[in-house]
């Protein structure tokens, strides 16, 4: 007898004949890149069994025997039903080793391989009106279900694939229907529906059939099918992978999530070659075939012809390189990091880049690092590493006190700004010491008091206006300095509602350079069309303020919260 270590891997098992050809069809790949034997075995519905498997390789001299599930994500066959088959085969063969590897999961592989099939549904669509509506199984398990979800911000973190909304064909919620009308609401003009499966059967015909139907219904969104993933051969080769984990350890960081938002040496090369899923040939399968009349999948996924209508479109306008202007970004951070005397860390290579004219909301939690952004756009903190311009000018000593002509900050509390016995002097000030005198002073302080409306409160003592008045004398100091950026911290703090309504009619008809540090979540929507989300010091999102605050999983996992009743995606 022969004393060796053998692989077997373990699929779900299917009625659908072609979702059984597609599992040989990677098992094919699986033996020709495996250091070690390999056996096959199916939980249910299929044959082999994974018992009989197990005891085909036992028979064969195996002594060591891993088995690695062949499932996307952690659903209850891995967790119940795995663990199961192999104490079975323990308390038959008790003399071999059994491991249990983990499922495929989060990994670079499977989302290139997913990517791919949403590229070639999405075809010439516009990635700024493309919507993705990622659709898994659907499971009782939890973490099965926030897999997705995971899966979903991994793929819309730089692979300009539009906007991503997981949902489920089953089980869980949002359903199909529910998915695609989340993406119309928030503008797409294409919807590609992507399966988030690894080979065919009932469940993807009833994604397209209930995908079909919303389109039908809604003729001003092109919709389209995407391929399932099915035998790719990057996921062989992640296969073997998962194997050797098994045997020698699991080096990788304990967060999916995290771990593959790393761009690791030579990961963003990794292009692979998309595998035809045309049929596969006339070779039988092997499996128990049920009536292929009710169960047999389409040859290929549907492309769903609807006519051509009107449709929303975001107004979001992030940086784009190819319509980039000859005029420098408003605001320039380039991997900027930054620790407090204390050693505390407030932020770590932060990039950002703000073009001129753009309103962008700056949200987070409270010490996500918002405040110690703000403060090195004007030079008060010194970065440890990295740099910062403002319209090209170095955020440096010598530029200092042009820096900070060209950035205005609007504190949270308007009296800092107020301190003089008139709304005139305080807005005269910073002007008179740049060196400006008589009529030209003068014609600053009138041409910023009626910009805000207070031209008639220039002789007035500010502590008898209103507060929302004194928030718009504040912003009127600022402006006398004729900033190129506006920086507002808090600017509905302690606002009655006219107030607000008054302070975001101002800010818009400004039409400046503005960055909105807030924690009012709607004002932000209503003034900025792009948010950029800080928390632990990093940037953690950077898109159109509307499909943040929709993305409910990454809005409680950042501590991020609506107003109770709010909806992001009304009006």
């Amino acid at each position: 007898m022969r004393t060796e270590t053998a692989m077997l891997v373990v699929g779900h098992g299917s009625r659908d004949a072609d979702g059984i050809e597609e599992f040989w069809e990677l098992a094919a790949a699986i033996r020709a890149v495996s250091p070690v034997p390999v056996g096959f075995g199916f939980i249910e519905l299929a044959s082999p069994t994974v018992d009989e498997a197990i005891d085909a390789l036992v028979a064969d001299g195996a002594t060591e025997i891993v088995s690695v599930p062949l499932v996307l994500l952690s659903a209850g066959h891995l967790k119940n039903d795995g663990p199961a088959a192999l104490a079975r085969a323990r308390a038959r063969h008790p003399e071999v080793r059994f491991r249990l590897a983990r499922d495929l999961g989060i990994e670079p592989r499977v989302l290139d391989a997913a990517t791919d099939r949403i590229r070639d549904a999405a075809s010439d669509a516009d990635p700024e009106k493309l919507g993705v509506a990622l659709i898994g199984r659907g499971s009782s398990d939890p973490d099965a279900c926030a897999d997705l979800w995971k899966v979903g911000r991994l793929l819309s973190d730089g692979r300009g694939l539009g906007t991503i909304e997981p949902g489920f064909v089953s089980v869980a919620g949002p359903s199909v229907p529910e998915t695609l009308e989340r993406l119309r609401l928030l503008g797409a003009a294409t919807a590609v529906v992507a399966p988030f499966f690894l080979f065919p059967g009932v469940l993807l015909n009833r994604i397209h059939d209930q995908a079909a139907e919303w389109a039908t219904d809604h003729p001003e969104v092109t919709v389209r099918g995407a391929a399932h993933l099915g035998a790719d051969p990057r996921l062989a080769a992640l296969v073997v992978e998962r194997y050797r984990e098994a045997r020698h350890g699991d080096v990788r960081m304990n967060c999916d999530l995290c771990a593959y938002r790393v761009q690791l040496p030579g990961y963003e090369s990794k292009v692979g070659t998309p595998i035809s899923l045309t049929p596969h040939g006339d070779a039988p399968a092997r499996g128990r075939r049920g009536a292929r009349r009710s169960t047999r999948a389409p040859a290929a996924p549907p492309r769903i012809p609807v006519r051509r209508g009107r449709f929303v479109v975001s107004d979001f306008r992030g940086y784009n390189p190819e319509n980039h202007s000859p005029q420098p970004p408003a605001i320039e951070v380039s991997e900027l990091s930054f620790a407090y005397q204390d050693g505390r860390q407030a932020l770590s290579v932060v990039s950002l880049q703000v073009e001129p004219g753009e309103r962008v909301a700056l949200l987070g939690p409270n010490g996500a690092g918002k405040t110690s952004l703000v403060l090195q756009l004007n030079g008060v903190l010194t970065p440890s590493s990295g740099s910062v311009r403002i319209s090209g000018l170095a955020v440096d000593r010598k530029n200092l006190a042009e820096v900070r002509r060209r950035v205005g900050v609007v504190f949270q509390d308007p009296d800092d700004q107020l301190f003089t016995p008139t709304v005139g002097r305080d807005v005269a000030f910073g002007p008179a010491h740049l060196g400006l005198r008589g009529d030209e002073l003068d014609e600053r302080v009138t041409e910023a008091l009626s910009r805000v409306g207070l031209l008639d409160a220039v002789n007035r003592p500010p502590h008898r206006l209103s507060f929302g008045e004194r928030r718009r004398a504040a912003v009127a100091t600022v402006l006398a300095m004729h900033p190129e950026v506006l920086v507002l911290d808090e600017p509905t703090s302690n606002l009655d509602p006219a107030a607000r309504r008054e302070f975001a009619d101002l800010v818009k008809r400004l039409g400046m350079t503005t960055l909105l540090v807030t924690h009012d979540l709607p004002y932000a929507l209503e003034l900025c069309p792009r948010s950029v989300v800080l928390d632990h010091g990093q940037i953690v999102a950077d898109g159109p303020t509307r499909e943040v605050l929709a993305d409910t999983g990454f809005m409680t996992a950042h501590r991020l919260e609506l107003p109770a009743g709010f909806n992001p995606l009304g009006g």
